[in-house]
């Protein structure tokens, strides 16, 4: 199994979790059946393919692959970031969204974690300091990775 294969099982057991845990996760997942979103991170691609009550997560090639309704491109970080509060267009790692950028929203809105700060709003300040202490370990995670696979020829040992 390669390493992009492993992230992609990965990812659907994650988006699975999710959808077990929380009914706005599973209520997406009934609306945007039929439908896809493609994330293209460190020249890998993963399709996102909707059912109700699932997602499946594909691992694929960023060029060869069909394109999917949405697409979303960036690195890990960026890709965190668009995922926690939407892409940003002036910032220098922004993720870039394309296609059906609706689908993407409604997506983002529905999977992500939704916490009750409540009146004390210095909470959001340090839930933002870990989520970005979170992307950047993602990120290095991933980097990490995908070096591995590029010193080792494609090869698990």
């Amino acid at each position: 199994m390669k390493a992009a294969d492993s992230l992609a099982e990965m990812g659907r057991l994650a988006l699975t979790a999710a959808i077990a845990a929380s009914s706005r996760a599973r209520r997406c997942s009934e609306r945007l059946a039929g439908r896809s979103i493609a994330i293209e991170t460190l020249d890998m691609r993963f399709v996102l393919n909707f059912e109700p009550g699932t997602v499946g997560v594909t691992a694929g090639e960023p060029d060869a692959d069909p394109p999917a309704d949405a697409t979303v491109r960036g690195s890990p970080a960026a890709l965190a970031e668009a995922m926690a509060r939407g892409s940003s267009p002036d910032a220098g790692d922004s993720a870039a969204v394309f296609g059906d950028t609706a689908l993407f929203d409604d997506f983002r809105d529905s999977f992500r974690p939704h916490l009750d700060l409540g009146p004390a709003g210095f909470l959001a300040e340090d839930f933002g300091d870990a989520l970005r202490l979170g992307a950047k370990a993602a990120e290095s995670a991933i980097e990490g990775l995908v070096n591995a696979i590029q010193r080792g020829g494609g090869k698990q040992r």
